[in-house]
């Protein structure tokens, strides 16, 4: 053993602290110069804070652009399948009937139910129904016109002159059913 590790063991037990402490000191002094290295980096300049604000903008207006594709994403994929779909339920020309859709037109089938037209009572509802009958029987027994048009064989619009009742009626047909749209006076210089 060399000299400089003998002594007494309080010389020992004395250096041993004087090291502990030199140890202390030095972690001390590096960390304050870490920390102070630290906050002269973390200070952010106008120019720095301009761009980090540019870059969250970008980041939110990317997210909102994500937002709003993922919208349009479900609308264009919906809108081919719904055009597919009401092409398949279109319903076939041959089940237009005009004598029984003129009837429900005639008896107030399409009108609200808080219409002042609209028959209200048993009564009332029979008494349309005859009506309804008897007018579509002469009506149609005196001759009528019926003219399709196809779109897309997605709908169909019909349009149906009555020239002894001197109107004009349409109806469109979607979704495997005719819905009656509205009635029109023939025009004078039109009539047959």
């Amino acid at each position: 053993m060399s000299g400089s590790q003998q002594g007494t063991p309080r010389e020992r037990a004395a250096a041993a602290a004087m090291d502990r402490k030199a140890g202390r000191n030095a972690r001390q002094e590096n960390a304050t110069s870490t920390t102070n290295h630290a906050a002269s980096e973390s200070e952010i300049t106008s120019e720095q804070n301009q761009q980090l604000l540019n870059l969250a903008g970008c980041l939110l207006a990317g997210l909102a652009a994500i937002r709003i594709m993922t919208s349009y994403v479900y609308l264009l994929l919906t809108c081919p399948i719904l055009f597919l779909y009401m092409i398949q339920v279109c319903p076939s020309e041959q089940s237009f009937d005009v004598r029984k859709e003129l009837k429900r037109v005639l008896r107030g089938h399409h009108l609200a139910e808080d219409h002042p037209d609209k028959p209200k009572g048993f009564l009332s509802e029979t008494l349309a129904r005859v009506t309804a009958a008897i007018t579509t029987q002469i009506a149609t027994g005196l001759g009528y016109e019926v003219t399709m048009f196809n779109l897309y064989r997605v709908l169909r619009v019909v349009w149906v002159r009555v020239p002894a009742a001197n109107k004009d009626f349409y109806w469109v047909g979607a979704f495997s059913r005719w819905t009656y749209v509205y009635t029109a006076e023939i025009p004078d210089d039109k009539t047959d």
